[in-house]
């Protein structure tokens, strides 16, 4: 049976008004624009892969992930965590490194 993976968020604030939710057992974290236009598709796309590639590693590693998405202050984007159980957020982190 798999391990549960908890997702539990907090809201790690960057000044009065801005900041970000982010993730106990987060290996890997990013953003991507709300808007589409020709100016970020790129980034989407960037980021897209990279969640796969993520995803990749640690499937080929047994380890279970999911990706969760959250909100930010800024309006234009979204942010989002790569998360694992937290019995093996160490071992992700260190396979992870190169992607990182």
């Amino acid at each position: 049976m798999a391990e549960k993976i908890p997702a539990k968020k907090k809201w790690v604030s960057t000044d009065a008004w801005r900041g970000y939710f982010t993730f106990d057992n987060s290996v890997a974290d990013g953003w991507i624009p709300t808007m589409e236009d020709s100016t970020v598709r790129g980034k989407t796309k960037d980021e897209q892969d990279r969640i796969k590639r993520i995803k990749s590693i640690l499937r080929k590693n047994k380890i279970n992930s999911r990706v969760k998405y959250s909100r930010t202050s800024n309006v234009f984007s979204v942010g989002y965590d790569v998360i694992v159980p937290p019995s093996k957020v160490k071992r992700a982190k260190a396979l992870l490194k190169g992607v990182m």
